[in-house]
């Protein structure tokens, strides 16, 4: 279910072209501290900032990191934010009243804070619903009889498949990306990738099928868990 947040700088993001996940964030004598990932339209980005920084609310904001999501004109970045509440938020009075959130501490989109509830009877739907409308309007996105864990990578996994991918490696593997290789058909060869890089076939084609092979089995033991049992 999803509940907008009226008054909070979320709810000023409605007009942007903007998403996010509170990655952590802790409560207490009415001082709040999270962690948000923010993705957001480049031509956007700036104004998205000045909003969560000059509410009301906000004591503070540290910008962790900041990158270009690659090809689409978009940013993507980590914010430490600090701020002063005089009541709790959303997910405080979800967590307060014994509700279960799956999957982290919520995600932003059009403006909307959103969350997803293991619920153990239905009648708990409409004590949800009743709890958050104090923020604002709420909309039950979905309801599903079926639960599923989602299984995905730790930042741990995450890190040590990128450190398998050396700057050798990511130097062929941006090149075939970007000189189409990998498309069908094929837009360009890997003796065309070998030369533009300087370095010859045979290099080429053994640091590309390592990286392909490291990066495929990694995402395959997922995909299969996805997928479930045949």
């Amino acid at each position: 279910m999803s509940v907008q947040y009226e008054g909070d700088w979320t709810s000023n993001l409605v007009d942007y072209d903007v998403s996010g996940e509170f990655l952590a964030s802790t409560f207490r004598d009415r001082r709040y501290f999270g962690l948000f990932a923010l993705e957001v339209a480049e031509s956007d980005y700036d104004d998205v900032i000045e909003i969560i920084r000059e509410h009301e609310s906000t004591v503070s904001i540290d910008i962790i990191e900041k990158y270009s999501v690659g090809g689409v004109d978009r940013l993507s970045a980590t914010l430490l934010i600090r701020s002063q509440h005089f009541e709790y938020t959303p997910l405080q009075v979800l967590l307060h009243e014994g509700f279960i959130p799956l999957g982290g501490f919520g995600e932003l989109h059009n403006g909307a804070e959103s969350f997803d509830l293991l619920l153990t009877i239905r009648e708990d739907l409409s004590e949800a619903v009743e709890l958050l409308e104090r923020f604002g309007p709420v909309k039950i996105e979905y309801v599903s009889s079926e639960f599923q864990r989602q299984t995905t990578p730790s930042v741990t996994q995450w890190t040590e498949l990128f450190e398998t991918v050396t700057p050798r490696r990511r130097k062929v593997l941006n090149k075939a990306l970007e000189a189409g290789y990998f498309d069908i058909p094929r837009g360009s060869t890997l003796q065309e990738i070998a030369d533009d890089l300087g370095i010859a076939k045979t290099t080429a084609s053994q640091h590309l099928r390592k990286a392909e092979k490291d990066i495929m089995q990694f995402f395959i033991q997922y995909v299969n868990i996805s997928a479930g049992k045949d």
